[in-house]
């Protein structure tokens, strides 16, 4: 137990120090931008503080991607670098969409439909790329990217034909059905019931992850898939299922995030979440609570940013240098991590 708390504080102190780091050369950013870097700075850090509403922008804009930070959190958990929520993100909102136009006439069921279907449905798309690998051992990555580009151009299509609504300029769907709209918890913010959602799926993934057995398999193939495989765990039944857990949780994330905070379907390209969700499943580590505070903090560094661009000179173009630089040290502390695993295992296999 003392080594896991040990390694828990390591962790948390590498974690800290790339944020530090990051914090710095933001700051020198700003002396190099504007003309009052100082105050832009302290903007940067207290900016989503100074109002209820300000905070709420941050749980706002975390709560879409903390569900794709625990769906591919679990996928690389299980050693499977897959990038299929981005997809799975905007089809899953286009079924969501497809329940929440409809005039049901069954209450607060049709939300609780709209989100089963977006949740169902991004597990049956994640399960394309899952059987693949599974059964012909297909490189993940290559399918999920691909898969992205094909999930947004039918849904796309069946926006355009099915659900347009005809009397708006753009490319957009029908109103959504009052009774299929998540509510409002905290007032002066549209955060939606979806937090509570959030909350109870983040428990329920660690609990799967660090308390039942099926958690163990999969923690164990991520880490070595042949002494999984020796150990008499079924690959095929790991991978696919791991595949249409991941995707059902970003389906559901979707949901979430269109019927929480709009009045209808409104993307009109990939909306970026699922690249969002691997990078904060590297920073919490592939860990269901890690991921959901990595996304509070990267919502809070982008409306800090956001924030700091509308009150002062420096250019809103600024998060995206932030952003780089957290991802640069985030991705080297695990390319460096993976480089020892496999130098240790290939001074193992020496020593025999």
């Amino acid at each position: 137990m003392s080594g896991k708390r040990l390694e828990l504080k390591f962790e948390i102190m590498k974690t800290a120090v790339v944020v530090l780091i990051t914090l710095l050369v933001s700051f020198l950013v700003f002396l190099v931008f504007s003309k009052e870097p100082v105050y832009s700075f302290q903007l940067l850090l207290a900016g989503p503080l100074l109002s209820i509403r300000n905070f709420g922008n941050v749980i706002e804009a975390a709560l879409p991607i903390a569900f794709a930070g625990i769906s591919t959190s679990l996928l690389f958990k299980s050693g499977l670098f897959n990038l299929g929520a981005e997809g799975i993100f905007y089809f899953s909102g286009i079924v969501a969409t497809a329940v929440a136009v409809q005039p049901l006439h069954i209450g607060k069921l049709q939300l609780l439909l709209a989100l089963l279907a977006a949740a169902l449905s991004g597990g049956a798309v994640a399960s394309v790329s899952g059987f693949f690998k599974a059964k012909y051992d297909a490189n993940e990555l290559v399918i999920s990217l691909m898969m992205n580009t094909i999930l947004y151009g039918f849904g796309f299509y069946i926006l355009k034909t099915k659900l347009k609504d005809l009397d708006s300029v753009g490319v957009v769907s029908l109103p959504f059905e009052e009774n299929a709209k998540l509510s409002t918890i905290i007032p002066g913010t549209r955060i939606s019931s979806g937090l509570i959602i959030l909350i109870v799926l983040t428990a329920l993934m660690w609990v799967l992850l660090y308390k039942t057995k099926y958690g163990y398999a999969m923690r164990i193939t991520g880490y070595n898939k042949k002494f999984a495989v020796y150990s008499g765990m079924n690959f095929f039944i790991i991978t696919l299922m791991v595949h249409i857990l991941s995707g059902c949780i970003a389906g559901l994330g979707s949901a979430v995030e269109i019927l929480g905070i709009s009045d209808r379907f409104t993307w009109s390209a990939l909306p970026g979440y699922g690249f969002d969700g691997a990078l904060v499943a590297m920073i919490g580590r592939n860990h269901p609570i890690g991921s959901v505070f990595a996304a509070l903090g990267l919502a809070y560094l982008r409306t800090g940013c956001m924030i700091t661009a509308r009150n002062t000179d420096v250019p809103s173009e600024v998060a995206c240098i932030v952003e780089i630089t957290l991802v640069l040290l985030i991705t080297s502390d695990i390319v460096l991590r993976r480089y020892k695993q496999k130098k240790i295992m290939e001074r193992g296999r020496g020593d025999e």
